[in-house]
């Protein structure tokens, strides 16, 4: 049964965050859902009629074409997927593991994964970094749970961990160090791995 005090608590959240971002950017986002991480899916759903209401009432000579509206849905979409996956992060009990601590206690290095899985390393290491961007592809997530008897949730807080403090690929003496994280097909399409192997972990075959 729902609880009275908690849907009044969530309305004045709701109009709070109305009044204070009238269309919510992907930092209004983040603050509001760890203020409230309870009530983060609400907030990133209300995020993203917020940003298609916002959008839907511009003047007429600025009229939001289908593009802008995508990228809107995608930046309180996206903030949805990181308030669940830090949530889960957050969650008491099993204590988060990165995947370095999954490796180890079977003392397995990343080469000897990627020859075992048939995978080219870079896509492990680029995982294991924090420079993979979510959603992970089913299939790896799956060798990863499988092999090393993880649960789901335990493999999203390891990547929670991973995205929180990613590794600095090289860098030119002159330039400052970046991460930029890049999509789950963009890695597997650009590793070098043959097209069935592609396919494979693309779940294509």
């Amino acid at each position: 049964m729902t609880n009275p005090r908690q849907t009044e608590d969530l309305d004045d959240i709701l109009s709070a965050f109305h009044q204070a971002c009238d269309r919510p950017t992907q930092d209004q986002i983040d603050e509001w859902t760890r203020r409230y991480p309870k009530f983060a899916d609400d907030i990133c759903e209300y995020a993203v009629l917020l940003i298609e209401w916002s959008d839907r009432q511009r003047p007429s000579d600025d009229e939001p074409d289908e593009l802008m509206l995508a990228r809107g849905r995608s930046v309180a979409l996206n903030a949805l997927h990181d308030a669940e996956v830090a949530a889960l992060a957050r969650q008491p009990g099993e204590e988060a593991e990165t995947f370095q601590e999954f490796l180890s206690t079977q003392n397995k290095s990343v080469p000897q994964l990627a020859r075992e899985w048939d995978i080219a390393r870079g896509v492990l290491a680029d995982l294991m970094s924090g420079r993979m961007r979510p959603p992970v592809g089913e299939r790896l997530v799956s060798a990863f749970v499988s092999r090393f008897n993880k649960t789901r949730d335990a493999f999203d807080r390891a990547l929670q961990l991973a995205l929180a403090a990613p590794s600095f690929g090289h860098a030119k003496a002159d330039q400052t160090p970046t991460v930029v994280p890049r999509t789950y097909e963009e890695i597997i399409r650009t590793s070098g791995m043959s097209a069935e192997r592609r396919r494979y972990w693309l779940g294509e075959d």
